[in-house]
């Protein structure tokens, strides 16, 4: 016998739930069983952050400086970018 870890639930779905179901962990290459558990997870804590993200604000921080900076937001000395004519032929 399997080793798990964890406790079973036995539940009923309709055919085309289940169907659904393995269709989906299919899809990200996961069991049957490892896609309703990431369900309920989400269901239970909310969703994850995708892989790689790390979030380094806390959650009393204010909202992201962009949204309280007033418009314009640039610098009043900022340049602005003038491209260079490289097909003008002078070297």
């Amino acid at each position: 016998m399997a080793n798990r870890k964890g406790v079973f639930i036995g539940a009923y779905v309709p055919n085309e739930l289940k169907q659904a179901l393995q269709q989906r962990a299919k899809a990200e290459h996961r069991t049957l069983s490892q896609e309703i558990t990431r369900i309920l997870e989400e269901a239970i804590k909310g969703r994850r952050l995708p892989p790689g993200f790390i979030d380094r604000r806390g959650e009393q921080s204010g909202p992201r400086r962009r949204n309280t900076d007033p418009l314009p937001r640039r610098r009043d000395a900022d340049v602005p970018y003038i491209p260079t004519d490289r097909t003008s032929g002078e070297d």
